[in-house]
């Protein structure tokens, strides 16, 4: 290649391109190697790295080339993701050496071949006196997410071996695999320090041996090697393997106690300093408790295991630890929170994922299914200021019952995110979290709520206006699919008048029909002209009805708007989200009932009933012009809104709010089948001429699960692709 590219180029200018090429690699490798995330694509048939393990013992150099690139690089990697065990075999001295028989050598070797050698020396040395250099040193956050297979695959020659003597003594199909699992006969038991101890219905002599017993140990003690080996590691995350951990733990004990002057056979010099900037951890949860962890940790994430029961370990309390501020988890039971919240003195963001897996939600324990009782001595965590639960499982809602009176644990709560709204959680926060500042629950439309919109006529529950009324330190409310009544907002002023952010839907204004707004334009027509010809004409009763109607809905509007005028530090104002979304839209039994046939064009569009007249409308003569307040406004969201603006609305916008960014309510044109609306067209080509920066959108969330059941009327349209600019 060099000698082509001397045709074209002097000598001089070809060694500068090289020195450059240099200079360029120099500077820009360390950067890109900086993240390592181990692409999961390539730990399938189909990736390259799979394929040079399958293929090493005829072409090694394949395998020798990804250990090459590893080795290179490894002192510039800050942040780390495997999922093979390649990575610890570069650059780690000696981890895998006692498993790696020579390449020549058939996999069918012997007693005298390397399969003897496995036995005698893969776990002579105890777990925590490991020791090895590693050529990665600079670790910040570490996941190791190496499944059995892929360690299987790795060292099928040791695995091969162990399943066919757990197949020969009766074990599972299984076998040994899985981190942390015990070995598929039930007859027997291996400890984590591998010694096994058997029932009297069997007795397997040949497992007794400390080699054989355990093919995981080498991979277990070369990842506690890599951690060791890096004394700057943040983040630690190693849910698949539990037995990395246990070991990590054995490690914690033996340097508590040597800095305690005990003398464990497993102690080791230097554990407990290498493991002091651990901040964050990810893992398995066996019993429902926090484990026994660093001293250091701070953010702990447990994952929740299929077999989990809070009972398995019933009256024994689990370890207290004071330096525990973030706390990841799913619960079981009210006794389980309570549980946790002892370990945890410290706690001060507690976010729950997932309640009642057994199907009696948040009340009782596993002897008793009865719902918490009001008498249930709840703890005061007054050090908690953020608590985030998900209430909702793969799209359905789980009840929780008595979950309301959590919340008198926490009087000091800031912040409280969820993804499902209930009513009697709002009026807890009111009564017992006098601090709230932020209330954050974006919930989407339940795909299995065939008729997720409101309907007129139909009782509206009203859960937010008590919030407005007792929460004056209140910045964020974020309840976009939630409702007040302008009943409310006339009765009782807000006092959180520091609000930046404001999503919720203000419904049951009085509203004129067509007919009557038809009427009542007749009758100011009829008196303006009287009033020029000086004939006084006298109103009918219904006449005077219909304008006491009239004056009654420009009231109540005004008055909104100006409660709305007092929020001068509002940024984000949504008043309605897109409600274009809905099983029932897109399905045979329902979609002939929306379909219509367009008067102006002749074609066949969709009805989607999303916008209701009982809402706000965005117009100067009902009091749009007192939001000149907001001038720190940066989003506007009116979707699904009878806004009723016209040309003098949109102008008078583009000039009283300077900081205005995003603006979604009159774009509709990405939504399937609708007809498209030529004024709401006109409105947004003059706003993108009068204020070209703020961008034109829809919020399109898609349209429930017609196309994800296969019943849909439209096929695969609908499909959720987040915000949709309209075209120029």
């Amino acid at each position: 290649m060099a000698h082509v590219i001397a045709l074209h180029l002097a000598q001089g200018s070809l060694f500068q391109c090289i020195q450059a090429s240099k200079s360029w690699h120099a500077a820009f490798i360390p950067h890109l190697w900086r993240t390592f995330t181990e692409d999961g694509r390539q730990t399938t048939s189909w990736g390259a790295l799979v394929a040079a393990i399958h293929t090493r013992r005829r072409h090694p150099e394949g395998l020798e080339w990804f250990k090459d690139v590893y080795r290179r690089h490894a002192k510039y990697i800050r942040h780390l993701t495997f999922h093979m065990p390649t990575i610890l075999d570069a650059c780690l001295e000696d981890a895998f050496e006692p498993l790696s028989p020579p390449l020549a050598e058939d996999s069918r070797t012997g007693p005298s071949g390397a399969g003897a050698r496995i036995g005698a020396e893969a776990v002579a040395v105890p777990i925590a006196t490991i020791a090895g250099r590693s050529l990665i040193t600079n670790l910040e956050s570490l996941t190791i997410n190496v499944s059995p297979q892929n360690l299987e695959m790795y060292f099928p020659e040791l695995f091969s071996r162990m399943q066919s003597r757990v197949f020969s003594f009766g074990g599972g199909a299984f076998g040994g695999g899985g981190f942390g699992a015990a070995a598929a006969n039930n007859n027997i038991t291996t400890t984590y320090d591998n010694t096994t101890t058997t029932n009297p219905i069997g007795v397997m002599p040949e497992v007794t041996g400390a080699g054989t017993a355990d093919p995981e140990r080498p991979f277990i003690e070369a990842c506690l090697r890599l951690i060791l080996n890096n004394p700057g590691l943040q983040t630690l995350y190693c849910v698949n393997n539990s037995r990395v951990f246990r070991g990590l733990q054995e490690i914690v004990q033996s340097a508590a106690g040597g800095e305690d002057g005990g003398t464990g056979r497993n102690s080791c010099s230097g554990s407990g300093s290498a493991l002091r900037s651990l901040k964050i951890l990810t893992i398995m949860s066996e019993d429902g408790l926090i484990p026994v962890l660093p001293p250091s940790v701070t953010n702990l994430t447990l994952i929740r295991n299929f077999g989990m029961w809070l009972d398995s370990k019933p009256g024994v309390p689990g370890p207290v630890h004071e330096g525990l501020e973030v706390l990841e988890t799913s619960a079981e039971s009210a006794a389980h929170i309570v549980a946790l919240l002892n370990q945890a003195p410290s706690l001060k963001t507690l976010s729950i994922k997932g309640f009642g897996s057994r199907g009696y939600g948040f009340g009782g324990s596993q002897e008793a299914h009865a719902p918490v009782s009001n008498g249930f001595a709840w703890p005061l965590a007054s050090q908690i200021t953020v608590l985030k639960c998900w209430q909702s499982r793969g799209g359905s809602f789980v009840n929780v019952p008595a979950f309301e009176r959590f919340f008198r644990c926490f009087p000091m709560l800031v912040e409280y995110h969820d993804d499902i709204w209930l009513p009697a959680v709002g009026a807890q926060l009111a009564e017992h979290c006098p601090f709230l500042e932020v209330i954050s629950v974006p919930q989407k439309p339940n795909p299995n709520n065939r008729y997720p919109l409101r309907r007129l006529g139909v009782p509206v529950p009203d859960s937010v206006s008590l919030l407005l009324s007792s929460l004056s330190r209140l910045r964020v409310l974020d309840l976009s699919r939630e409702n007040i009544k302008a009943k409310k907002i006339l009765e009782t002023p807000w006092v959180c008048l520091d609000l930046e952010e404001f999503c919720c839907q203000i419904v049951e204004v009085p509203y004129l029909t067509e007919e009557e707004e038809r009427q009542v334009q007749e009758i100011r027509q009829r008196e303006e002209a009287g009033a020029i010809g000086s004939v006084h004409q006298h109103r009918a009763d219904k006449e005077e009805e219909l304008m006491g109607l009239y004056q009654r809905c420009v009231y109540t509007r005004k008055h909104i708007m100006a409660q709305l005028s007092k929020l001068t530090s509002l940024k984000h104002l949504s008043l309605s989200p897109d409600l274009k979304i809905g099983n029932e839209l897109f399905e045979f039994r329902h979609g002939a009932t929306r379909c219509y046939k367009s008067e102006r064009d002749g074609r066949i569009y969709i009805r989607y009933n999303d916008v209701l007249p009982d809402t706000l409308h965005l117009r100067l003569d009902t009091g749009l012009d007192q939001l000149s307040s907001l001038e720190k406004l940066e989003y506007l969201g009116f979707e699904s809104m009878d806004h009723r603006m016209d040309t003098a609305e949109v102008e008078w916008m583009a000039k009283q709010f300077p900081r205005l960014k995003d603006m979604r309510g009159l774009v509709t044109e990405g939504h399937v089948g609708i007809e498209p609306d030529l004024k709401n067209d006109a409105l947004v080509a003059l706003m993108r001429r009068l204020r070209p920066e703020v961008a034109q959108r829809q919020s399109f969330g898609g349209y429930g699960a017609g196309s994800q059941t296969g019943g849909g009327l439209f096929g695969g349209f609908g499909q959720p692709v987040g915000a949709v600019e309209s075209r120029s």
